[in-house]
C-alpha cells in the first residue's frame, strides 16, 4: 500500500521516467534472454527452443583456441596500459588547471582541452589517418628535421606502433573531459584548509600534495574501482577503426572478435560466449578491486 500511495503522489515523476524505464527494459534487459545462445549451437531458423544444447563447449573453444587467446591477450594489454599508464593523466591535468591564476586563460585551455571528446572515434581516426599519411605532416616534420634522405613511413600500417596509437588517440580525445570531475572534487575541497596551510608557510606544491591531493582521493579511488572492468572490455570504434589490413591479424580485440564471430560469420553462439565470458570477468574485476581498496582504505563503491 505504501508503494501504491507513492506512485499515486509522485504520479507525474513516474510518468517522465517511463520513457527511460521502458527503453531499459527493451534494449538493456530483455536482450539478455539471449545469452541461452552461449550454450547452444545456435540456429537462427530452430531458434532458442529448438537449437541444441552444448553445455561449455563454446566457452572452452574461447580459452584453447589460440586465435582466441592471442585476442584476450591483446584485449589486457591494451586495456592495462591505457587504464594505469592513462589514469593519473586527468589527475595531474585538474591539478595544473586548479593552479592557474588567469581567468580568461584558464577557461580557454580548458575549453580546448575538452573539445576532442565531442568529436566521434570515426573523426579522430580520420585525423589520425591525416596526420601519419605519407604526405602528411608527420612525415612531412620528419623530412624537415631528419633531410630528405629519411624514408617516409605511416606508422598506422605497423603493428608495432598500434598500442602507441591507441593509447595516445585515448589520452588526447579524453584527458580533458575525464578531469572535469577531479576539477569538481577540487572546487568542493573547504577554502579554510589552504588559507590555514598558508599561514603555516605552506606553498602551492605543498597545498597540492598535503590537502588537494588528499581532498580528491575518494573521487579518485571511487573512478578508479569503476574503470578497472574496463580491463577486459576495448573501446570497440576506437581499435576497429584503426585496424587496417596490414594490423588487423595482430592487433585483434575481444570487442573485434565478437563482432566478427556474431555480426560478419553469423556464429552467434560463440559470439555471445565470448560477450558473457567478457561480462563476468569485468564484474569479477570490479569486484576484487572493491574488495581490495575497501581493505586499503576503507573506500568502494558498495
Amino acid at each position: 500500500m505504501e508503494l501504491i500511495q507513492k506512485i499515486n503522489r509522485y504520479k507525474l515523476l513516474y510518468v517522465l521516467l517511463s520513457g527511460a524505464l521502458i527503453w531499459t527494459l527493451v534494449f538493456c534487459y530483455a536482450p539478455m534472454l539471449g545469452i541461452v545462445m552461449a550454450f547452444q549451437d545456435f540456429n537462427i531458423f530452430k531458434g532458442f527452443l529448438g537449437s541444441d544444447f552444448v553445455g561449455l563447449k563454446h566457452f572452452v573453444s574461447i580459452f584453447t583456441d589460440p586465435v582466441f587467446q592471442k585476442a584476450i591477450w591483446n584485449t589486457l594489454l591494451y586495456n592495462s596500459v591505457i587504464l594505469f599508464a592513462g589514469f593519473p593523466c586527468p589527475i595531474i591535468l585538474a591539478l595544473l588547471f586548479n593552479e592557474l591564476r588567469g581567468r580568461f586563460f584558464k577557461r580557454t585551455v580548458q575549453t580546448i582541452s575538452y573539445l576532442p571528446y565531442f568529436l566521434s572515434w570515426i573523426s579522430v581516426v580520420a585525423l589520425f589517418y591525416a596526420f601519419f599519411e605519407m604526405g602528411g605532416p608527420f612525415n612531412d616534420l620528419k623530412v624537415m628535421i631528419l633531410g630528405e634522405q629519411v624514408e617516409r613511413t605511416n606508422i598506422l600500417m605497423d603493428p608495432d606502433h598500434f598500442l602507441g596509437i591507441l593509447f595516445g588517440s585515448h589520452l588526447w580525445k579524453n584527458v580533458g573531459w575525464s578531469s572535469v570531475i577531479f576539477l569538481a572534487a577540487i572546487a568542493s575541497i573547504d577554502s579554510q584548509l589552504y588559507e590555514a596551510a598558508v599561514m603555516d608557510g605552506a606553498g602551492r606544491w605543498k597545498q597540492a600534495l598535503y590537502i588537494t591531493l588528499p581532498g580528491i582521493w575518494p573521487t579518485v579511488m571511487i573512478i578508479f574501482i569503476l574503470s578497472s572492468g574496463s580491463l577486459v572490455s576495448s573501446n570497440f570504434e576506437q581499435v576497429f577503426g584503426f585496424q587496417n589490413l596490414y594490423t588487423m591479424e595482430q592487433t585483434q580485440v575481444v570487442n573485434t572478435v565478437v563482432y566478427k564471430l556474431g555480426v560478419q560469420q553469423g556464429n552467434y553462439s560463440l559470439a555471445t560466449a565470448f560477450g558473457l565470458a567478457q561480462g563476468i570477468m569485468s564484474f569479477l574485476i570490479v569486484y576484487v578491486v572493491n574488495l581490495i581498496a575497501k581493505k586499503l582504505s576503507n573506500i568502494s563503491i558498495w
